[in-house]
């Protein structure tokens, strides 16, 4: 077994030295990243210091709602990565990617009424996990040309990954990234087994110091394996019991939140409440979403504004009850945003009032609501539109002014309109309409 190890890790000090391009490292915290990242070090301190120069950057997603253990572990463990990089001159960074708070999983399920996913709809993986990653990758390629991405894929984890894997093109061990085309991935550890992984871990000390046991303790409190750092959709998602985001509605049940929770991890214990309450909201038939989609067809939509309300003052209570910091000040100017363009739209002072509620803090000043109310009360009149949906309208605009974009905003300018239009007399339409554009 030792040759193995010998075998990659030679490999990864021979790629070091003999190709150029700067080196990505996928990170999650769970065995098989944390693994790579460990023979990652090894290499680059294997290598003498003259001939440290290449990039290697470790990248970690963290999607704001992961379960706080695990959150834990991954920040000790990057603080100790770019420590030992700065003592030995290795030239290796690190970076806990975050989803910016537009695409936050909050701003889309209390902002933007998100049903809770499942295994239809799991629009999760890509906003939080996928995109972050992207973006911040394509920035490097950007300055470097091409990269290198080591990741901790394994064919034993599933007869799916090892077909995804056998059929990728590969170039001197290196296969091409399938959306990131400047990318080559590396998967150094491909070939080994659970109990060889284990086994690397638990007999070698990390290069950064410290040992793998509490990792292992982790798991054993979980019962689970990990959920890998995303770069593509043919890596397995958040569910199928691993460690994800303690909001994960994709399974049933979240058997890694509840084997903490089991050994000792209290936290976990209102987080599992709240994740019920995610379910019991996203089935239409409990009376929380609207019956109409949001192109217009019947069916179940998103979440009404006042089941987005009621989210809300359960998370900021949520938030108070376990000390746990689970939405930030910029997710909540966001959704207040996304409120005012939702169907029966808030009056710009919803989400203020209930901070104020629940944590005594004023967010906004009353007055100043109140005048802009006024001037949109008066264009409205003047344009002939309600004024409810000139306020969906600038909040619309608005929305779409934090994400520096426009791509859309006709088109979700004129469904306001056109449900505008269901609420006025026939004869009144055409006008209407032809008035307000």
């Amino acid at each position: 077994m030792a040759s193995k190890y010998s075998e990659i890790a030679d490999s990864l000090k021979t790629l070091y030295l003999e190709d150029p391009r700067p080196w990505l490292v996928g990170f999650s915290g769970g065995k098989d990243s944390t693994m790579v990242a460990s023979m990652v070090v090894a290499a680059v301190l294997a290598v003498p210091p003259e001939q440290r120069k290449k990039d290697v950057t470790i990248v970690c997603t963290d999607t704001r709602v992961e379960i706080p253990a695990i959150v834990e572990t991954i920040e000790s463990t990057l603080a100790r990565i770019s420590k030992c990089s700065t003592e030995n001159a290795l030239n290796i960074e690190v970076h806990l990617l975050r989803p910016p708070p537009q695409d936050s999983f909050w701003a889309n399920i209390i902002g933007r009424g998100y049903p809770p996913p499942n295994r239809v709809f799991r629009w999760c993986t890509k906003r939080l996990k996928i995109d972050p990653v992207t973006t911040f990758v394509t920035k490097r390629i950007g300055r470097w040309g091409e990269a290198i991405l080591h990741l901790g894929a394994r064919r034993a984890e599933s007869s799916t990954r090892a077909q995804t894997m056998s059929n990728r093109e590969s170039r001197n061990g290196l296969c091409r990234h399938p959306d990131l085309p400047r990318v080559w991935v590396s998967n150094p550890i491909e070939h080994l087994t659970t109990e060889e992984v284990w086994a690397f871990l638990l007999q070698k000390p990390n290069p950064w110091g410290g040992d793998n046991r509490p990792l292992y303790k982790l798991y054993a409190s979980a019962s689970n394996g990990e959920c890998p750092i995303q770069i593509d959709t043919s890596t397995p998602s958040c569910g199928n019991s691993r460690f994800g985001c303690w909001t994960c509605t994709v399974v049933e049940r979240d058997k890694a939140s509840e084997g903490l929770l089991a050994a000792g991890d209290e936290r976990m214990e209102p987080l599992i409440e709240f994740r019920g309450a995610l379910q019991f909201y996203r089935d239409p038939a409990n009376g929380k979403r609207d019956m109409k989609r949001k192109n217009g067809d019947e069916g179940p939509g998103p979440l009404h504004i006042e089941a987005r309300r009621e989210l809300l003052s359960r998370l900021l209570k949520l938030q108070e009850e376990t000390g746990l910091k689970l939405i930030s000040d910029d997710e909540l100017f966001i959704i207040q945003q996304l409120w005012k363009s939702a169907r029966r739209p808030d009056d710009g002072g919803g989400v203020a009032r209930i901070v104020t509620r629940q944590k005594g803090v004023i967010m906004n000043d009353w007055k100043e609501v109140t005048r802009l109310r006024e001037l949109e009360n008066q264009v409205a009149e003047e344009k002939r539109i309600r004024a409810e949906t000139l306020r969906r309208m600038i909040g619309k605009v608005d929305e779409f002014s934090e994400s520096h974009r426009a791509v859309g905003l006709p088109d979700d300018l004129l469904a306001i309109l056109k449900d505008d239009l269901e609420h006025v007399e026939p004869e009144e339409q055409l006008m209407a309409l032809r008035d307000s554009l």
